[in-house]
């Protein structure tokens, strides 16, 4: 028998506390029913909507409750709130263009309060939407200049775009209007740490910590100055610090995992570092709703990898396919559009797609660079076996006829990471692990070598600074793809590369590679020493301190000497 709506104030109350209740004690089934029987009635009720969509979002019901925000516009389409939870529920499910159109429709509402505006912001922010969330936080100020909340939250944002000054002058001004409050002090060492401010960085985060030694924030963010300093022990010990106060810290456990790992403790490290989505500003990314394979028998099942990060990180660990391909796994690939073509060359592979193409049905899924935690790998035991890649070989016959006059030996060239505008983090690191060709000069006192720029992107016009001093062979124009790059690295006898993409595939076709790194590694280098585990070929040669490439680049070139007399 269908129950009866409740009609009247009080018999909507009571509706609701019952559905309250029922939530609140686990009963989703019950909860949604009053709730609904709510809606029935008031359509636009808030509150009940609400209290629903969180009931829909924990079972993974987004399409229910995006129809649910639906309904509730329906009624009330001037409502800003329901745009709000309507975009944000499409986050959830991966629609960005509708999460975008439903909070430009919330910002042409005008809200009159700054909290509503920050809400906007924040899903900007979400979808990457830069310059809508400056508009959105620049709003927020305006309604309301006095609230310190407006000020952190747009310093945050700022960082994020590189845009430190800015950032470091929002969180000072929130410092002075609430001098207590935990985030203005983190903003501002945030703020001040990207400037290079380490020694302010470090005071603004230790009076994070005075004023809020229960929560883990400060000392994660003190941690990650120290870390920037190479100071590892120190922030293993402060990282260790804010996970006493909360074991599941996102920021701490990503940290610490990048400590471990730089120290060489992969196996310690590994479980940290799958809370490396949880810990950064992320756009709308593919979410599968299978599970995540972590090591279980895989005999007969498929399983779908998904690329993450850069390239580098997909040619550095696409290797663990083969591991699973023994294991009786029917293997799918989603892949970044550059390297489909030299990931086709894999036997290994079973259905290979990119970014834009839809993905094959499988029994779990497993992101690349959880692949070592799923096979337990340790520094004793990485998969190490090159080549692990080859070139297409229509490719390798064209390039080996196109270099068949160009002496030996032939030394492949690589002096910048790519330029990632959008990556404000990003571009500091560029800067620290690139080059201008110009430093690579003294490579020319040793004679009798063929250079070969594999440089692409902007760096590529260097070749024209230093053409008159340098004759370097420049075929960047016709790298099209690194299916392309692999069948020329494979007509080399040397590459030299800054820490980009190139090292990894040369490394990965098991080729002569030498590396040279900044002082502030990354995790995957390790620390005191000229090898590298996970690529045979692989010889690094190290800053021996901040920016200080002189140094590096004057023991590889003697070493290149060498080598060359030895040809």
């Amino acid at each position: 028998m269908t129950q009866a709506l409740p009609q009247t104030p009080e018999a909507l109350s009571a509706c609701f506390a019952q559905a309250v209740q029922a939530q609140q004690r686990g009963d989703r089934h019950i909860a949604e029913r009053h709730y609904r029987q709510i809606l029935a009635v008031v359509p636009q009720h808030l509150d009940t909507a609400h209290n629903l969509a969180i009931l829909l979002g924990d079972q993974q019901r987004h399409a229910d409750a995006l129809a649910l925000w639906q309904g509730v516009l329906v009624a009330l389409p001037g409502s800003i709130d329901a745009r709000i939870e309507a975009a944000m529920t499409r986050i959830r499910m991966g629609d960005g263009a509708g999460a975008k159109a439903d909070l430009v429709q919330a910002a042409a509402l005008q809200p009159a309060d700054d909290d509503t505006w920050r809400r906007i912001a924040s899903g900007f922010v979400l979808l990457r939407e830069f310059p809508d969330a400056v508009d959105a936080y620049t709003a927020a100020l305006n309604c309301n200049p006095q609230e310190p909340r407006n000020y952190t939250a747009f310093a945050s944002l700022c960082s994020h775009l590189g845009e430190y000054a800015v950032a470091q002058e929002l969180a000072e001004s929130a410092t002075r209007l609430a001098p207590d409050l935990l985030w203005a002090w983190v903003e501002l060492g945030n703020a001040q740490m990207k400037q290079g401010q380490a020694a302010a960085a470090a005071t603004s985060f230790s009076q994070a910590i005075r004023i809020a030694p229960q929560d883990p924030v400060g000392y994660c963010n003190l941690a990650i100055t120290q870390m920037e300093s190479m100071d590892l022990a120190a922030a293993r010990l402060t990282l260790d610090q804010a996970l006493a106060l909360d074991p599941e810290h996102p920021l701490a456990r990503w940290n610490r995992a990048l400590v471990l790992l730089t120290l060489g403790q992969l196996r310690e490290g590994w479980p940290d570092y799958e809370y490396r989505r949880q810990s950064n500003i992320q756009g709308v990314i593919y979410r599968p709703t299978t599970p995540q394979w972590r090591g279980e028998p895989i005999a007969g099942q498929r399983i779908l990898l998904l690329c993450e990060q850069g390239l580098g990180d997909s040619l550095q660990f696409i290797r663990y396919a083969a591991l699973l391909k023994q294991r009786g796994a029917w293997i799918a690939v989603r892949i970044q559009r550059p390297l489909k073509s030299l990931f086709a060359e894999l036997d290994c592979i079973d259905a290979l797609i990119d970014e834009s193409e839809a993905v094959p049905d499988t029994d779990w899924h497993c992101h690349l660079l959880s692949l070592p935690l799923a096979f337990n790998t340790g520094l004793d035991d990485i998969p190490a076996r090159t080549p692990y890649l080859r070139a297409p070989q229509v490719s390798a016959e064209r390039w080996q006829q196109r270099l068949a006059e160009v002496p030996r030996p032939r030394v492949g060239l690589v002096w910048a990471g790519g330029r990632r505008q959008h990556m404000a983090d990003a571009v500091l690191l560029d800067a620290r692990r690139s080059l201008h060709l110009s430093q690579l000069l003294p490579l020319t006192q040793v004679p009798s070598i063929s250079f070969v720029s594999l440089q692409k992107d902007e760096a590529a016009a260097q070749i024209a600074e230093v053409a008159g001093q340098w004759p370097i062979l420049d075929y960047s124009g016709e790298l099209s793809d690194f299916a392309e790059t692999a069948a020329l690295v494979e007509q080399l006898d040397l590459v030299i590369s800054v820490d980009t993409a190139v090292a990894h595939l040369a490394g990965a076709l098991n080729k002569p590679v030498w590396l040279l790194n900044r002082w502030d590694t990354d995790w995957r280098w390790l620390l005191q020493r000229d090898d590298c585990p996970w690529y045979p070929s692989l010889r690094q040669f190290r800053q021996p301190g901040p920016g200080d490439w002189e140094s590096a680049i004057a023991q590889l070139t003697a070493a290149l000497a060498v080598w060359a007399s030895e040809r």
